[in-house]
């Protein structure tokens, strides 16, 4: 199969959501690109995935867009991306309808996806719930700058990240999309991410957690022998890019952006019923 960016003739012919192909995206929000300008900020503003509870406290936290090397090495990235008119349901729909069509998923970043799916392929299963759609792992490739990158996302249970007995709504929160990134080729872990639908007057504000690097043999401890190996700094530069706080501050900034412009409209052209005030 042919993989490349963006659409090509033929590909959105009978798509009844071709109207929604923008390949001209809109400018990244003021602030994101602000953080952009800025560049690498200290790591203390930054927190670690174990801490990911911070995102239920109301308010805001140090860093809400930028990036920084923690303590532990990994790579942290925060964005935030104001969403009028979103709302969680209508995030989540997304998620388990997205990957059914690489069509489908390049609507999300025209400058950067080429493929998405699952093995299971079942998010036009209307006996399933949105969550029982994308709870699943996602077999991507898109750009992440200029480095076309094969991964995978394993989506979780919000409950993973955050732990049994939590109140997921704390702070108007109305979605927790939780994953964990690792390459196809193997199984390796190089990441973590959460993406925050936070209810707020006009829609919602989109928090964009990522945590990458440090590279492990996915289900197996840190202080396995290899494990250290795939950790060394060495190991880390080759599996992932050294800019590459940057360069997904920039992705995330841009795709979700975009998202935002066309998703309440799209959902309404599958939820015809549906009050998404």
């Amino acid at each position: 199969m042919s993989l490349y960016v963006g659409m090509r003739p033929g590909d959105l012919d009978g798509k009844p959501y071709a109207r929604y192909w923008q390949p001209d995206m809109s400018p990244m929000q003021t602030h994101v690109v602000e953080a952009i300008v800025h560049g690498e900020e200290a790591a203390e503003l930054g927190f670690e995935l174990a801490q990911a509870d911070r995102l239920l406290q109301p308010g805001y936290l140090p860093l809400e867009n930028g990036f920084t090397r923690l303590g532990s090495g990994h790579t942290f990235v925060a964005v935030r991306t104001e969403m009028p008119g979103v709302t969680g349901a209508m995030f989540e729909w997304w998620m388990g309808w997205h990957y059914m069509e690489h069509q489908r998923y390049k609507l999300w970043h025209p400058r950067s996806h080429v493929a998405n799916g699952t093995r299971e392929m079942k998010g036009d299963d209307p006996a399933l719930s949105d969550a029982e759609k994308y709870l699943t792992t996602h077999y991507v490739t898109e750009y992440i700058g200029s480095r076309r990158e094969a991964i995978t996302i394993t989506f979780v249970k919000p409950e993973e990240f955050f732990g049994a007995g939590r109140d997921l709504t704390a702070g108007g929160t109305s979605a927790l999309v939780c994953g964990r990134v690792g390459l196809q080729r193997a199984p390796i872990t190089v990441g973590h991410l959460i993406h925050q639908i936070r209810q707020v007057d006009g829609g919602a504000e989109m928090r964009s957690r990522f945590w990458l690097g440090k590279p492990e043999i996915t289900g197996r401890g840190r202080s396995d022998w290899r494990n250290r190996i795939l950790g060394s700094s060495l190991v880390n530069k080759r599996v992932l890019p050294a800019n590459v706080g940057r360069e997904m501050l920039v992705h995330c900034g841009m795709e979700m952006n975009h998202l935002a412009g066309f998703l309440p409209a799209l959902y309404a052209d599958y939820h015809p019923q549906a009050d998404s005030a």
